[in-house]
């Protein structure tokens, strides 16, 4: 009998040695609801997905002759669609949101002026809705006609040159990077995309149910090449109110992100890029953001620090509104493989997030978008520690009503009226006497608060235990 590659996929799911050490009761944890869910992911599915026989064909000949290739189309939707059972692994994670940023580029979408064309997002936006999965419409203002027509040469910058043969893969036939000077083509664009995928139905996408309900706009803008803002702040305040009112008037509903903000926060020496998001804020661009979005990739570097972190959220929240809320759109590790990156292991990741997670939702994050593959390898890898790890902190902490930060490396968040502390130095004070701790991999043990010793390689979460009633005989 024939069984269905989706069915296998999910009937038998494979844990790395280091992830069957986490105990069975976080195992059989259901994945929590999209709108509960504190975790997304990059590199699970987007527009980079198509496919290699199609992203040459786009590479070689450009968008608007790939359309015209029906053999090409109907492989890259057919990649999608099998990219998308990597989103079926991901959501056991409790993983429900999607973000890249290539995720609705405007020169793949409209190959060329006015003609639009929204098979690939179609099929991505119906394969994660079907999922009861959530996609963050990231807008990237590129478009290779557009750049053509503005007058621009073949790009001879290094670093555009390193991103048309990464991500910008629809550009490439083109050969030009820099900023785009038709606003107007540009907003009706957006215009069109947002209308399409808003769910109100008026020229919604066939089927669609919920829709995309956050827009973000541009990726790390402070940059200074390939047409970023270092050095024209007001170009980028322009950009994001007129992104924000297009995208306002078409979907009330819709909330506006900034691109991610990358710079470090923490920085204090005037180097370049340092006043950028300041010099935002005081030009009047917070008003055009309703969710904060940051970066934060230092984990794959030098491993990063908590401090610095919780600075980078607490900056950006200074400058943009302090009662916003704050996704952290780049972030996390690499595990065991890292490339370029500083790889960890799974003990070192999983102990990792478990500290950087508890510190970002301490200080107003209210959702992660990490590597994917920091969770579970596409295609057929294992399950990875954190990919328990973020079910352990949902069972944990999800639905939290308050958290603060009371030492360095002790947090504090009251979950039904219950004080659950994640702590790796020392331990609070208020706990004292017998205490519940838990440790990353889920494993419980009651024990003295006087006993309970964490580290950074062994953060634990920690709760009073439940005081026996005393009965009274009469």
């Amino acid at each position: 009998m024939h069984v269905p590659l989706l069915l296998l996929l999910l009937a038998t799911p494979i844990d790395s040695t280091e992830a069957a050490k986490v105990a069975s009761w976080v195992r059989a944890l259901p994945p929590v609801a999209a709108e509960n869910a504190h975790f997304g992911v990059l590199g699970s599915i987007s527009a980079i997905h198509v496919g290699d026989a199609a992203n040459q064909v786009i590479r070689a000949n450009g968008p608007a002759a790939f359309y015209k290739n029906s053999t090409a189309v109907a492989q890259a939707t057919t990649e999608l669609k099998n990219r998308a059972l990597y989103v079926d692994k991901l959501a056991g994670a409790s993983i429900a949101w999607h973000r890249d940023v290539q995720n609705l580029p405007w020169g793949l979408l409209e190959p060329a002026a006015g003609e639009r064309n929204y098979t690939l997002t179609d099929t991505i936006v119906q394969s994660l809705e079907s999922r009861g999965q959530r996609y963050v419409g990231t807008v990237m203002p590129y478009a290779g006609w557009e750049l053509r027509a503005a007058g621009y040469s073949a790009t001879a910058d290094p670093m555009c040159t390193r991103l048309l043969t990464e991500d910008f893969f629809y550009l490439d036939y083109d050969d030009r990077m820099d900023r785009f000077r038709d606003t107007g083509a540009w907003l009706r664009y957006l215009d069109a995309v947002v209308e399409r995928y808003d769910g109100d139905g008026r020229d919604d996408m066939p089927g669609l149910t919920r829709g995309i309900q956050y827009w973000q706009i541009h990726n790390e803008p402070e940059g200074e090449h390939c047409g970023l803002f270092r050095a024209d702040v007001a170009a980028f305040v322009d950009l994001m109110r007129d992104a924000y009112r297009v995208v306002h008037e078409s979907c009330p509903a819709c909330s506006v992100l900034n691109g991610g903000a990358a710079f470090p926060m923490w920085e204090t020496r005037p180097v370049a890029g340092s006043t950028f998001w300041s010099d935002f804020a005081a030009m009047g661009g917070a008003k055009y953001v309703d969710v904060i979005a940051v970066h934060y990739n230092d984990g794959k570097t030098d491993g990063g620090s908590v401090a610095n972190f919780e600075t980078q959220i607490g900056r950006m929240r200074e400058l943009l509104g302090t009662d916003k809320p704050v996704w952290v759109t780049e972030f996390g590790v690499v595990v065991d493989t890292g490339g370029q990156f500083r790889a960890l292991s799974e003990r070192e990741a999983g102990s990792w997030f478990v500290r950087f997670y508890s510190a970002g939702l301490a200080a107003g994050v209210t959702r992660f978008f990490s590597d994917a593959v920091a969770f579970v390898r596409h295609p057929d890898g294992p399950n990875l520690l954190p990919f328990y790890v973020n079910k352990l902190l949902e069972a944990k902490l999800g639905g939290f009503t308050s958290a603060a930060k009371i030492a360095d490396g002790q947090y504090r968040f009251r979950v039904s009226g219950v004080d659950r502390f994640v702590v790796w130095n020392g331990m609070p004070s208020a706990l004292t006497g017998q205490v519940v701790v838990t440790d990353m991999y889920g494993n419980e043990s009651t024990m003295d608060a006087s006993a309970v010793h964490p580290t950074e390689a062994n953060p634990l979460i920690v709760a009073a235990a439940a005081r026996k009633s005393r009965v009274v005989r009469r």
